[in-house]
């Protein structure tokens, strides 16, 4: 089966400084869930997780070993608060549209870009940030940066809605 997607950028989103990093994906048919395929719900406006937390990122992007793992990768990484994510960044890089996670030994590299970052709250797991941009050596004691789904939540919603 050939599934056909529309992409949607966000009309805002900015190449330059990353600002507004997300494109929504409209499917031309529903996605088969299966044991390894599963929704997870989109941090709403409000979602408020502590700073700290360990959250987690998946993706074929570059490794230690190789620049294209042929397994998924996987690892937990903490958020940080906006101050933390501007110390390292400077407060003219990082937008309230960015949440920043790692400085922890791990980050997410080049090819995983698009892809989630996740947390558990409650037991509940909730997309909140995606894949942007970091150091260009992936240094694992620098944050990589991440388009935060809360913010951008109600662009989204819109979207859906109007799609």
């Amino acid at each position: 089966m050939i599934v056909r997607a529309t992409a949607i950028t966000h009309p805002y989103y900015n190449a330059q400084n990353f600002n507004n990093d997300i494109t929504l994906l409209k499917l031309s048919t529903p996605v088969q869930m299966a044991p390894r395929v599963s929704p997870v719900c989109l941090a709403s406006s409000s979602t408020n997780i502590p700073y700290g937390t360990k959250c987690v990122t998946t993706g074929w992007g570059k490794t230690g070993q190789t620049s294209s793992p042929r397994i998924l990768q996987q690892t937990a990484l903490p958020l940080l608060t906006p101050t933390q994510c501007k110390q390292y960044w400077g407060s003219n890089r990082i937008s309230d549209a960015m949440i920043c996670a790692g400085a922890s030994g791990v980050s997410s590299c080049q090819g995983d870009s698009g892809g989630p970052l996740v947390c558990e709250n409650s037991g509940v797991w909730s997309l909140v940030g995606i894949v942007s941009w970091g150091t260009s050596n992936c240094n694992v004691r620098t944050p990589a940066v991440y388009a935060r789904v809360s913010y951008l939540r109600r662009w989204i919603d819109q979207t859906v809605a109007s799609n």
